[in-house]
Parts: C-alpha cells; sequence; structure tokens
C-alpha cells in the first residue's frame, strides 16, 4: 500500500484530504507543520512516505523551509514533495525547484487526487 504524508495547518484540509487518499486505497499519515513533518520522517526512516503534500504557509515551520531540510537529506530527497499553496504561481517561482508541483489554493480535491495518481504512477 502506497503511504501519503499530509502536512497542513488546517485539519478540515487534513480531514478532507485524508479522507480522500484512504477511499482511494492510500495509507495516509498526517502531521499539522513542518517540525511534526521532519520528526514524522526522521521516526520512521524504513517507511518513508511515497509522497509528501506538503502546505507551504504554516507554523512552527513553513512547508518550503520543511521541503528544504528534505531536499537536503540524502535519505529523503527521492520523496516527491506537492506543495498546497494560496501564492499566485508568479510568486511561487522561487519555490518551484524544491517541489515536484502544487496546487493553489481553494483547489478542488479532484486536483490533488489526479495529481497524486499522477506522481505516483497510479492508473485512474
Amino acid at each position: 500500500m502506497k503511504r501519503v504524508l499530509m502536512v497542513d495547518d488546517s485539519p478540515t484540509v487534513v480531514q478532507a484530504a485524508y479522507d480522500e487518499l484512504e477511499e482511494l486505497g492510500y495509507l495516509v499519515e498526517v502531521a499539522y507543520n513542518g517540525r511534526e513533518a521532519i520528526g514524522y520522517l526522521e521516526q520512521n526512516p524504513n517507511d518513508l512516505p511515497d509522497l509528501i503534500v506538503m502546505d507551504i504557509e504554516m507554523p512552527k515551520l513553513s512547508g518550503d523551509e520543511a521541503t528544504k531540510i528534505i531536499r537536503a537529506n540524502p535519505a529523503w530527497k527521492h520523496v516527491p514533495v506537492i506543495a498546497l499553496t494560496g501564492k499566485s504561481p508568479e510568486s511561487m517561482a522561487e519555490f518551484l525547484s524544491l517541489f515536484n508541483n502544487y496546487l493553489v489554493k481553494p483547489f478542488g480535491f479532484d486536483q490533488m487526487l489526479a495529481l497524486v495518481k499522477e506522481i505516483m504512477g497510479d492508473p485512474d
């Protein structure tokens, strides 16, 4: 079973994404900020997620800062990361090299699920 780490400070977004992803058969782990996401990766070195869905603007450690840490770690840098952001594509330009793709909020969960499937290599 493929594992997704969902990282967002909004319990509403996390719960909705969790429900949608689990319904498609993914095992979903949750973190509510970048620091929790890094902690999850540190605590589960043998069960790394197949994909991380990461909000950008969060307390304690932002999504872009957490992703910089992920990309700098040889054991984690291969894990694809999708950014969730309220920023315009133009203002995301400086961060785009960190992420495999991104979604601009508000987005439909059908958009997120299609992107997850594409990155995970899962058929529709």
